[in-house]
């Protein structure tokens, strides 16, 4: 009885933790979402998963360049949720591309923000 025990609070757990992360991912993209009102979107993934942890960072930037709106994921556990990431309001595409260092950005949110305007440099036109 006790294998059939183990085996069952092995299933339970792993069953929680799948829709505990979808969850998360679930409210992480309804942020995302909600950043189109202000420009085109793009998101970056920084940071090792257990050096540090990583980041997810959603940017909104305008036409003219500059970040209007920012989101980031960043936590060891499922119930990390997103939160806005006001140090990247108002900075230029370009200097996020770059290697200068930005205050109140973690290392990985500045890995995955710099991930993100490079993907913005990149992007393809939407299909009509």
């Amino acid at each position: 009885m006790t294998p059939l025990l183990l085996l069952a609070a092995v299933v339970g757990g792993t069953i929680i933790q799948q829709v505990l992360a979808y969850r998360q991912s679930q409210e992480f993209n309804r942020a995302t979402r909600a950043l189109r009102k202000d420009g085109a979107v793009s998101v970056g993934r920084g940071g090792r998963r257990y050096r540090g942890g990583r980041a997810f960072v959603a940017i909104a930037v305008d036409d003219r360049g500059f970040v209007r709106n920012a989101v980031s994921l960043q936590g060891w556990t499922t119930f990390a949720r997103s939160r806005p990431l006001p140090a990247l309001f108002g900075v230029k595409v370009s200097q996020l591309r770059g290697d200068r260092d930005l205050t109140g950005v973690s290392p990985q949110q500045r890995e995955a923000a710099r991930q993100a305007a490079d993907f913005l440099k990149n992007r393809r036109p939407a299909p009509a």
